[in-house]
Parts: C-alpha cells; structure tokens; sequence
C-alpha cells in the first residue's frame, strides 16, 4: 500500500509541473532555455538508467497589495507582507524570475521587505490591480537518487530539485511528443513519427538529445511518463516474474544487475500521458 501510494504522489507532482510547464516564461529560466528540457539516459540507445527533467514551474508568490501602474520608469512590484520572508528558504532573491499573472515576466534586481525591483519597466499602459498573482517561476530537475544521502536515509527515491519528494521510486521514462520535430512546419497536430496517418503510441520519442533542429525541446507537446516504484524493504518471500522494462529501459542491462535480488521486491509501474497546456500556444 506504502509503494502504491509513493507513486501515485511521484506521478501526481510530476504530471502537474509538466501541465503548467513554461506558464509566464519569456525567456530564459535558471538553467532552463525552453519550458520543458528532457535528459535521456542515452539518447542513441536503449537506457541502462533512470532518465531525468528539467521543468520551468510556477509557483505563487504572492499577490500586488499595491496597484502597479505601467510607464517607462515603473519597476517596482510590493508583494503581501511577509511574501519574501517566506519565499527566502526556498530559495527566492535578486536574479529570480518572477511572473505578473502570467502575462509579464521580469528578473528581480533588488528587494526591500516586500518590495521588488524588477530589471525591465513595466511597460504602459499595463495596470495590475491589488491582488494581482504574481507568481516566482523555477527551473526544477526531477531525477532518481540512488544513495542514502541523496535520499534522506532510504534510497532510492524521487527527487525533485534535488530533495526527495517520493520514497522507493527506482526508474523514470519519458517520451516525448512534437509538433514540428520532424521537419515539418508546427500545425497544432502532433507529428506522425510512424507515418500511420493516426495518433498511435509510436508517435512519442524516448531516444533523443533534443539538442539539434528541427528535433528541439520548444517542439515538445506532449510527454509520456512512466514511474517504477519497488517496495522501500526487500521481501525474501517474495519473487516475482519478468523485471519491469518502462519504455526503452530494461533493468536487466543495467551494471550491477542481479535477478535474485531484484525479484525480492514488489514493484509497481505507473505510466500516464500528459499535455503541457501552455506550450505551442
């Protein structure tokens, strides 16, 4: 039940940050050029690992409790007192990119309490009333931590931004869907990778650097997640059948493989298809 429930939670923060993937984005975030960055364990070949994502994530900061009027020397954005104070663990500063629900995006070059200065003026004859979102956008990498270290004492497990979110997660597979990647000129239509004239599970690519035109990740549409979790306590009394192959990734290349050992685990694998709304708009 324990298993169960760790990857439905793996799969739920993933498929949520991939649906609202590049909202706000304008540019370049942290490590992150396009709202959507696929790490693929090999990309010529079939995988002998988990893979990894980056994803651009928006999250609410806090809202304007000062109307922000546009001009050529606006630049300054007050937040609800004590926003910042509670951003600042996570992370949040100068150099974050921030969103003004999520129509404007601008770099934070100074804070005051709750009050950011952002690097560009806010444009007139733009009006952002009291209570407008402003959301903090980020550049998180999802990817499976294999040591006790990594993963708060019990690997292996899901990491997200290098802090472990889900426990027992041991293998992450992403395929990718495009419009545009083949070649082709982006028609709203996901590209037939097959050529079978339909929608069809051949239509996702899960060996690419996404690296080189026309296959780039600003293509991505759509992505294809598949999620193994094993039970976080080996069970001797247990032995399954057949290893878990998701996607192109068969454990029984993997270095260090052993049968015995792998079959005294339970494990589960969950594989949903996700849309990221806010890309090819």
């Amino acid at each position: 039940a324990e298993m169960q429930q760790n990857v439905r939670v793996a799969m739920e923060l993933l498929a949520q940050d991939l649906k609202t993937a590049g909202f706000g984005m304008a540019g370049t975030v942290g490590n992150c050029a396009t709202a959507i960055v696929p790490a693929d364990n090999t990309t010529g070949g079939a995988d002998t690992g988990p893979d990894a994502v980056s994803v651009v994530v928006p999250t609410l900061l806090s809202t304007l409790s000062a109307q922000a009027n546009g001009g050529p020397t606006a630049t300054a954005i007050t937040l609800q007192p004590g926003a910042v104070a509670a951003m600042s663990p996570e992370g949040f500063g100068v150099s974050a990119v921030i969103s003004v629900n999520g129509v404007l995006a601008r770099n934070v070059t100074a804070i005051a309490t709750d009050s950011l200065s952002v690097g560009t003026a806010i444009g007139a004859p733009a009006v952002f009333p009291v209570g407008t979102p402003i959301f903090w956008l980020r550049c998180i990498t999802y990817s499976i931590g294999t040591t006790a270290a990594a993963c708060a004492g019990s690997a292996p497990c899901l990491l997200r931004g290098g802090v472990a979110v889900a426990e027992g997660i041991e293998d992450l597979q992403l395929a990718y869907a495009c419009d545009g990647c083949n070649g082709t000129v982006p028609d709203g239509i996901i590209d037939d990778q097959n050529v079978s004239n339909t929608f069809d599970t051949a239509d996702f690519i899960s060996n690419n650097a996404w690296t080189a035109s026309p296959t780039t990740p600003d293509t991505i549409r759509m992505v294809r997640l598949s999620i193994v979790a094993r039970q976080t306590q080996a069970d001797s009394q247990w032995s399954s059948t057949a290893p878990i192959v998701a996607e192109d990734h068969d454990p029984t290349r993997d270095a260090g493989f052993v049968m015995a050992t792998y079959q005294q685990s339970r494990r589960r694998l969950l594989t949903r298809t996700v849309q990221a709304r806010n890309l090819g708009l």
